[in-house]
């Protein structure tokens, strides 16, 4: 029999702040056995980030070892909901709506089985995420108006954004290209671009909730381009799984986040339905990608979900080629590649590793893990039953951490990179998506060892029944990053997909074989130049 929990016996009730109580349920829910089901009531829930407990989290691509600020420890985070070594649960979310007041991850489920969240929503107050309209350009100056949920105020002479924890200059980033712009002429666009005050050489406010920027010679900004400025470090993200097993959300809203809305790491069979990544009140409802899957397992299905204004691809799933460093007998030393991405073991025993050549990206053998030891932040050590001398120098990808990918029924809109990156050696599935206005290619397969060492190769994508409108860049760009010519990808079938995306578009196919382009509608003019190039050993 399920036993029914509900959070008023909690003292968990709409309209009051709730961080420490929401620990202590999720703590005695980790404690109690059997099938159960937590019942919150509709309403709005305020957790202050200040109250909440830190933990040791070590997220894939995310914040950077280098990237941490003096004073912060790195990886220590903390969860508005933090769900750890629960199994069986069920949340009824009932239209439970929880405001974060400073920074945090949305939730957190990690080591948890068998667990259902569903019909609730999340948000942040005045979020360090802001956005400045222009409104007026003149002969040495540009005005912007800086958005009503936004703080400004002076400290040390210079104009500041301000929250809960944070106060920011208002140049801040001003040498980076990772600013979002809005066009006045289409809403629903959102490029990189640098930040809008780059060359000013002042700044004053004319009126309250007014910028004006003071430079020799303005930038051509038309009235109406609203510019998004962010902390881009990934710091704190959405909705964190990690280390668990048959979690579903469903009917989850997030409004913000301040990294990747959704980050499924090392986890299996992982259900997101019904759910929406949308902005309430700004153009942006994540920092970064909207969902990221890292050496999962099983079967990841994304279907029927609506993902709106994002800092990056909406959709990037893949596994890690790791440096195979030292090798002797069956001993073998693995290392993350990426600061962004390290310190957690997703080998177990049994699973089965590729040795890959770095130059090609072809498999050269295999070995089978009998144990697994992650020695420090970035290093593991592995037993492997086979011999695994000569493999110092080559990189390895687990092959067992290769999920099947349902990626069907979503609508993606006003993303600043690709709709979706896909590169895992489990059935890929895209069909009957509504890919709008992504900046860059809507379907990118890509393969590295050097880089970002996100593994590895594909061997059955079908992408169907899509419409892919206002995409630029190319529909399908399958780009291993080999520099030695070779069949990485295998069996890419595009078919019954429309494409309207206004002279843009088109497919960029290198390294592959196995190649299905048929059935398309393509509306109105095609790119100039060849709409399907093919380089290096293109079979189709």
């Amino acid at each position: 029999m399920t036993k029914i929990i509900n959070a008023t016996d909690f003292g968990i009730i709409p309209g009051a702040e709730a961080a420490e109580k929401l620990y202590l349920l999720m703590r005695e829910l980790a404690g109690t056995e059997g099938e159960k089901q937590l019942n919150f009531q509709e309403g709005i829930y305020y957790i202050d980030a200040d109250k909440l407990p830190q933990k040791s989290m070590f997220i894939t691509n995310t914040i950077g070892d280098n990237e941490w600020k003096r004073g912060e420890e790195p990886h220590l985070n903390r969860a508005g909901i933090l769900m750890e070594n629960i199994s069986d649960l069920t949340v009824e979310g009932r239209g439970a709506r929880f405001v974060l007041r400073g920074s945090a991850c949305n939730a957190v489920i990690r080591n948890c089985f068998n667990v259902t969240v569903k019909d609730v929503s999340f948000d942040s107050e005045n979020p360090d995420m802001h956005e400045l309209t222009v409104i007026r350009r003149g002969a040495f100056y540009i005005d912007f108006s800086v958005d009503k949920y936004s703080t400004l105020k002076k400290s040390g002479g210079v104009w500041c954004f301000t929250g809960k924890d944070y106060t920011v200059p208002v140049t801040h980033g001003r040498p980076a290209g990772w600013i979002g712009k809005v066009t006045a002429s289409d809403e629903n666009r959102i490029v990189r671009v640098n930040h809008p005050l780059t060359g000013a050489f002042g700044i004053s406010m004319p009126r309250n909730g007014v910028l004006r920027a003071h430079y020799v010679v303005p930038p051509r900004y038309k009235q109406g381009d609203v510019f998004c400025l962010f902390d881009v470090r990934r710091k704190y993200n959405g909705i964190f799984i990690d280390e668990s097993e048959n979690i579903r959300l469903s009917g989850v809203e997030q409004n913000f986040n301040y990294g990747l809305a959704v980050v499924c790491q090392c986890s299996k069979d992982v259900s997101i339905t019904g759910c929406k990544c949308i902005p309430r009140v700004r153009y942006m409802a994540s920092v970064a990608d909207f969902v990221q899957v890292c050496s999962c397992r099983g079967k990841v299905e994304i279907c029927g979900n609506t993902f709106t204004g994002s800092g990056d691809d909406c959709l990037n799933v893949h596994g890690i080629h790791f440096k195979a460093v030292s090798a002797n007998g069956n001993r073998l030393k693995v290392a993350f590649g990426h600061r962004q991405t390290h310190g957690f073991n997703p080998f177990k025993k049994g699973d089965v590793l590729r040795v890959i050549g770095k130059n090609t990206l072809l498999e050269e053998g295999r070995l089978t893990v009998e144990s697994a030891r992650l020695s420090d932040e970035y290093s593991i050590e592995l037993t492997v039953a086979e011999n695994a001398d000569g493999i110092a120098g080559k990189v390895v990808e687990n092959a067992s951490a290769c999920p099947d990918i349902d990626f069907c029924d979503n609508v993606v809109d006003r993303v600043i990179t690709r709709g979706v990156l896909a590169t895992t050696a489990g059935k890929v599935r895209i069909a009957g998506n509504r890919f709008l206005h992504t900046s860059m290619h809507a379907v990118l397969i890509s393969d590295d060892a050097k880089s970002w060492y996100e593994s590895g190769m594909v061997r059955d994508v079908e992408i169907s029944g899509n419409y892919f409108g206002a995409c630029r860049g190319y529909t399908l760009m399958v780009k291993p990053e080999n520099s030695v010519p070779g069949f990485v990808h295998e069996n890419v079938r595009f078919t019954g997909n429309t494409i309207d995306s206004g002279g843009q578009g088109g497919f960029y196919l290198k390294d592959c074989r196995g190649v299905v382009i048929s059935g398309n509608k393509i509306i109105g003019k095609t790119k100039k130049g060849k709409f399907i190039r093919a380089d290096y050993s293109m079979d189709k």
